[in-house]
């Protein structure tokens, strides 16, 4: 049903964190991240060190109010920018009121479904002692998958939540392909890896190269969700004809 809008032209609205470290293209907070065009509204108090608390540090309001207002521009859709959101996706779903996805881990189910039964899914995330049961049940994942972390005082973590202006993301990469390798390592049941950090997807290209499994991370999921809010048009042509030669 028609409904009135300020914004016209834009599905996908993304609600960001509180932050203001550096964003390179494929970080989902840098617009030529993306093809297609996209409306982003800042949480206010919503920090990377509250969301990635227990139950997201009570951010539940502030994102509801947030969504609500990004839906009256006139976006389609809303995503989030920290996976770690997963823990609200139920709350966040019933509340809003345009459909919201709040995690890259929203897709485990699916890419399990993809995998022979003796493969699981592996997920890389910043800080693994924070990524807790209830981030995975929110999204319907009732077990723990395989977990892989940085370590204590990775330049990516330190870069992003001390907000620094300027990151260094071959630093970046090197940590994250390292923190892939011990995955798979320690567990060989790995067929495929969900990154949960949004910011993860600049170095999905590296982390495939090293270990050769599909990487999915915010960027599969956001063009997912657009595909389904804005369906490609195919337009009839006539019935086929042949030629003879």
């Amino acid at each position: 049903m028609p409904r009135s809008r300020p914004i016209h032209g834009v599905a996908v609205g993304i609600l960001l964190l509180d932050a203001g470290f550096e964003r390179v293209p494929g970080d989902i907070g840098h617009a030529a991240t993306w093809p297609f065009p996209v409306q982003y509204a800042v949480v206010r108090g919503a920090t990377g060190a509250r969301v990635t608390g227990p139950g997201a540090g009570g951010t539940l309001d502030l994102f509801v109010q947030a969504a609500t207002e990004l839906a009256a521009h006139g976006v389609d859709g809303i995503v989030t920018s920290c996976g770690f959101l997963a823990v609200l996706q139920r709350e966040l779903a019933a509340r809003c009121p345009v459909p919201i996805a709040t995690s890259s881990l929203l897709q485990i189910p699916m890419v399990q479904a993809l995998l022979p039964p003796d493969r699981k899914v592996g997920v890389l995330t910043p800080m693994a002692q924070a990524l807790t049961p209830a981030h995975f049940l929110g999204v319907g994942v009732a077990d723990v998958p395989p977990v892989e972390g940085l370590p204590p005082g990775s330049a990516f973590v330190r870069d992003l939540m001390e907000n620094r202006p300027r990151i260094d993301p071959a630093q970046h990469e090197r940590e994250l392909v390292a923190a892939a390798r011990r995955l798979v390592d320690r567990h060989p049941e790995v067929g495929a890896i969900v990154s949960e950090c949004a910011n993860f997807p600049v170095h999905s290209a590296a982390i495939e190269a090293e270990v050769g499994l599909p990487v999915f991370d915010a960027c599969t999921l956001v063009s997912w969700f657009q595909a389904g809010l804005r369906p490609r048009a195919f337009r009839d042509r006539g019935p086929a004809t042949s030629r003879a030669f």
